[in-house]
């Protein structure tokens, strides 16, 4: 019974640092991407009314992997919340 006391107790200790790092690296992603799309988001308008397809085909790359990059960010950081909801629970 002791054994599965320690094993528990450990596993809670793993979860929480997991959850802690996760969230950690979710925010890091963010901060990463912040940059970009603040650029991104002022020449929108721009590109989008160029009649040249090559610079729109870029602006829709661009978007797909800001896109892209929040949603990794968003699931990283749900990941990290559920590994710290179950080292709160009873074990």
């Amino acid at each position: 019974m002791n054994t599965f006391r320690v094993v528990s107790k450990s596993r809670k200790i793993l979860e929480r640092i997991l959850g802690i790092s996760l969230i950690l690296i979710s925010i890091a992603t963010a901060i990463f991407l912040i940059p970009s799309l603040i650029p991104l988001i002022k020449r929108t308008p721009y590109q989008l009314l160029e009649p040249d397809p090559v610079i729109r085909h870029e602006l829709r790359i661009d978007w797909f992997f800001q896109f892209f990059g929040w949603f990794i960010a968003y699931f990283i950081f749900r990941s990290g919340r559920a590994f710290l909801r179950d080292s709160k629970k009873p074990s």
